[in-house]
């Protein structure tokens, strides 16, 4: 490797966890690490609403590693899901900490409620993670076969985060492969996305390799059916079948929703009311 290729690739971890807090016990340092972290957290307008941030601030079991804003943006796409009947998967699995986490979170407000946690990672090490209603699958996210059978071993999916290597080709292959396993009313997440910036991971600012430039993409997908006749754009599966694309800090969301067909063959708008003569 060429000496300014490693001084890049240095460069960039030192920029990317350069704020990183880590908490490993009950120590007077961690103790402070976990005041600022829950400073930064919790606020008036969300401690009303912070079972997940409370969890994570509260673990003493396997580590959870996550970015700060995730959770707001969490609770406000899955709190609707809590308590009901749910298939979740997580690729990535880490520590172990996280699974248990949606575990908790989703069957809280109802222990009756079917909650099933998948999870895939590439580690065999991370199938000690499995307990009821938690399955883990060993497998490469970019590994296009192995992705087409995990389809046939699990249910349909209310919510799928993408947290696994983060690198350009993982991240779109996944998408392509289980976006159409998700159920018409469930969400994408693809977290981390800022390696969309970067070289060292297959992408770069305006890369059109990246993840970031191939979402970009499928918001002319999602409006395609307002196209004009001249224009190279037309409507497909992914315009009938999504809703929205939400854009945070490192973490793009897709919802589902499957389009009124009634919506383009009869009335696209309407107009009710007294209008001018």
């Amino acid at each position: 490797m060429k000496k300014g290729k490693k001084s890049e690739i240095k460069k960039l971890r030192v920029k990317t966890h350069k704020n990183l807090l880590l908490v490993k016990g009950s120590s007077e340092e961690d103790n402070k690490k976990l005041e600022i972290i829950r400073d930064i957290l919790i606020n008036d307008e969300n401690k009303d609403k912070a079972d997940l941030h409370n969890y994570f601030l509260e673990n003493k079991g396997e580590a959870i590693f996550k970015h700060l804003p995730f959770f707001d943006i969490y609770e406000r796409h899955f709190s609707k899901y809590r308590g009901k009947d749910i298939n979740f998967l997580e690729v990535g699995v880490g520590s172990g900490g996280a699974v248990k986490m949606w575990k908790y979170y989703f069957s809280k407000n109802n222990p009756d409620a079917k909650v099933n946690i998948y999870a895939i990672d590439k580690n065999i090490k991370c199938k000690q993670f499995e307990q009821d209603n938690i399955k883990i699958f060993i497998g490469s996210q970019d590994d296009r076969e192995f992705l087409k059978e995990l389809k046939k071993q699990i249910p349909k999916l209310d919510i799928l985060i993408d947290d696994g290597g983060h690198r350009m080709n993982q991240q779109i292959i996944t998408f392509e492969e289980m976006y159409e396993h998700i159920k018409d009313d469930g969400l994408y997440l693809c977290e981390d996305v800022y390696t969309s910036y970067w070289p060292n991971f297959g992408g770069g600012y305006k890369n059109p390799n990246s993840y970031i430039e191939y979402t970009k993409n499928l918001i002319d997908c999602l409006n395609a059916y307002w196209a004009t006749e001249e224009d190279n754009l037309t409507a497909n599966s992914f315009t009938d079948s999504t809703y929205a694309i939400h854009y945070y800090d490192a973490v793009v969301v897709i919802e589902k929703k499957k389009r009124d067909k009634r919506y383009n063959d009869i009335c696209q708008q309407a107009i009710i009311g007294k209008t001018k003569e």
